[in-house]
């Protein structure tokens, strides 16, 4: 695995075209071309650095498994300077470019809320898609005439997280971890997306501590189906992005306001809007509500803490204790080397490769700051598919199936409505859906091994926004 990060999202306007920040996403050139007859493409040009697809095998050649990176790529809409509106993509028609893939992703009724961009076959390094296209039906959402239309391109990094059988717990001591009964050690395997019986006896999934007897619905997202994981944590720049398209009135409650605290940055911009002066950063003060908006408006959804474990450990044998990039040694960052802020950060020491158990620095730091081009897993802190910061930083809003308020989730995904409170909605309301994953920068490293379930029940933490609360949205595969 190889990847750098810089940042994982950007936007380009086909009212005022730019190119982003020198990083690794860029989205640039974006125009409405082949407009008549109620249909129209949407073009631009995109690029990212250190992309893969790659093939391996696990357990002696018995397991194979393909993974890629990916760009989740949505657009968003407005007329004559009105609200903004996401763009529903037509189901064909889109032209790929750079030896790449659009998979459209179709929750029916006419809900295409974007698409997964990636290397269309084995490859690594760096991406460029010129002219890429999405074609949109104008006239389906009531469009007359692009005339006076302003169009936002987003782009989100995303992992793909292939279809296979893995492991809850880790074997290890893990506070409240998952079991297989009636042994409180032994890991419980998960090989299909049928329901799940939560008990103490045979065959049965419990754990050391906050759960409840009951079942695990077979429409619940349990990880053994593919699904795609941000390869980020949020950052300050997606969320500034996120409240810039939104109704003024839906925004103002979404706004955090702590900029000056806990290193967080963004604030309300002298021309009207908001900004981020670390928009690589990864964005706290961003509790239960504010992520589920995000994810909504964004055409993603929750992860469960499933999925977690499978984003981290992958397919392999656990190992006892394990944090993210699969065992127990870490070295702690303690400072930063550059510009902070600037997006081209590192940490302090060099050979870092996470961000826990270290509160002297106040709050997170940059997403995917000890990646390069060269590091491995280990060194970059990366899980075993290539997701970033899933153990430190700031936690990981997930599902919990503590509760059955957290069970009742289906894996619906977000819709990218923008106009109403409470945006996020369409997901549980009962705060006790939803727990931590991971750890953040401050806890101590148990709380940050895969398996470490202390924060699975936590509806006031996550209910009230603080400096260590962040998170990631999911998706599953088209």
């Amino acid at each position: 695995m190889k990847q750098a990060l810089k940042r994982s999202l950007f936007t380009a306007l086909l009212c005022a075209p730019l190119a982003a920040s020198a990083n690794n996403l860029q989205i640039s050139n974006v125009s409405l071309t082949n407009a008549s007859g109620g249909q129209a493409d949407i073009q631009f040009t995109m690029s990212w650095d250190n992309s893969w697809h790659e093939s391996w095998t696990e357990t002696g050649g018995t397991i194979s498994i393909t993974n890629w990176d990916a760009v989740w790529v949505f657009a968003k809409y407005r007329q004559n300077g009105g609200l903004w509106k996401h763009v529903r993509l037509n189901a064909t028609g889109h032209t790929p470019a750079g030896g790449t893939a659009i998979e459209v992703a179709d929750d029916g009724g006419g809900q295409r809320l974007g698409a997964f961009v990636h290397r269309a076959a084995a490859g690594s390094g760096t991406v460029t898609c010129p002219n890429m296209r999405l074609h949109w039906d104008l006239a389906a959402q009531g469009i007359a005439s692009p005339a006076d239309l302003d169009i936002s391109v987003f782009g989100v990094e995303m992992v793909y997280i292939p279809e296979g059988a893995f492991y809850l717990g880790s074997g290890g001591d893990e506070p409240y971890h998952f079991y297989a009964p009636p042994d409180t050690t032994a890991p419980y395997l998960v090989d299909s997306e049928a329901p799940i019986t939560i008990g103490t006896e045979a065959g049965n999934l419990h754990a050391t501590g906050a759960i409840t007897a009951g079942t695990i619905p077979a429409e619940f997202p349990k990880g053994f189906r593919a699904f795609y994981c941000m390869k980020y944590e949020i950052t300050e720049g997606q969320y500034t992005g996120f409240l810039n398209h939104l109704d003024p009135t839906v925004a103002a409650p979404l706004f955090p306001d702590k900029a000056g605290a806990g290193r967080h940055t963004i604030a309300a911009a002298p021309g009207g809007g908001f900004e981020s002066a670390a928009p690589d950063r990864a964005c706290n003060y961003i509790g239960m509500p504010r992520i589920l908006g995000y994810l909504d408006w964004a055409g993603l959804r929750p992860m469960t803490e499933l999925e977690f474990e499978k984003a981290c450990r992958g397919q392999k044998e656990p190992w006892i204790n394990e944090m993210a990039w699969g065992n127990s040694a870490y070295t702690s960052l303690t400072g930063i080397d550059g510009t902070d802020g600037s997006g081209t950060e590192t940490a302090l020491p060099a050979n870092a490769n996470a961000f826990i158990q270290n509160g002297a620095i106040g709050g997170p730091v940059r997403a995917g700051i000890f990646a390069s081009g060269s590091t491995t897993r280990e060194q970059a802190g990366a899980s075993y598919y290539g997701v970033m910061e899933m153990s430190g930083n700031v936690h990981e809003l997930a599902i919990s199936v503590s509760r059955t308020p957290g069970t009742a989730f289906a894996g619906n995904h977000g819709d990218g409505n923008e106009y109403t409170l409470p945006i996020g909605g369409i997901w549980p309301a009962d705060g006790f859906a939803y727990g931590g994953r991971g750890g953040h920068y401050n806890s101590s490293f148990t709380s940050c091994r895969t398996s470490s379930r202390d924060l699975s029940d936590a509806r006031p933490y996550f209910s009230t926004p603080g400096a260590a609360t962040g998170g990631r949205g999911a998706r599953t595969a088209p």
